[in-house]
């Protein structure tokens, strides 16, 4: 019974608060804002990401899929293909590359005798580090220059109107040109 008493006091006394001394409750509401604000501020973002340190990577599955939507949609639009599937197979995954710093030392060390150079010593020292940037929220991460994509080993069309070879000819040249791959890594073949 005690602890319903304090219950209904709690909301009766911030009434009482407001009522009375409402400069000095605007006063604290404020305060609470700003820190909620500056918590925001300092705590990790999920979304937020550098791009030029890696929120645009992607993965190779990922662009795999988008290749083949794509050549699904341009596949489906030649003439005489009707419905089609597309299949793309990668030799390799995404190879990020990052920027580095390099540093390169030379010695070189000559012994003479008399105007000729009797014995000469050469010895090269090569150093690279990548070259790190703040992520946010204190992380560090490499400076990615470049991101390879995979190499497309070979594509797979089904599609209705493989039964003509005018149609395979035209979905293979579509293929080979949109992929920059030869005509020996794309097969064309009827839907079942």
């Amino acid at each position: 019974m005690n602890e319903l008493k304090k219950g209904i006091l709690f909301p009766d006394k911030i009434a009482a608060l407001f009522q009375k001394q409402k400069g000095k409750a605007l006063f604290l509401i404020g305060i609470a804002g700003m820190c909620l604000i500056l918590m925001s501020a300092v705590l990790p973002a999920g979304a937020k990401e550098n791009p030029a340190v890696g929120g645009a990577q992607q993965t190779s599955e990922a662009y795999i899929e988008q290749l083949e939507g794509r050549l699904t949609k341009i596949v489906g639009s030649v003439d005489g293909v009707g419905r089609c599937e597309v299949m793309v197979t990668a030799e390799n995954g995404v190879e990020y590359v990052y920027a580095v710093e390099q540093s390169q030392n030379v010695n070189q060390v000559n012994s003479y005798e008399g105007d000729e150079v009797k014995k000469q010593t050469q010895q090269q020292n090569t150093e690279e580090k990548y070259i790190v940037v703040d992520a946010g929220s204190g992380k560090k991460e490499a400076l990615l220059k470049t991101q390879k994509q995979p190499t497309i080993q070979g594509v797979v069309v089904v599609c209705e109107g493989a039964g003509s070879m005018i149609v395979q000819e035209r979905v293979t040249q579509v293929v080979t040109t949109a992929l920059g791959i030869p005509y020996n890594k794309v097969c064309v073949t009827k839907i079942s």
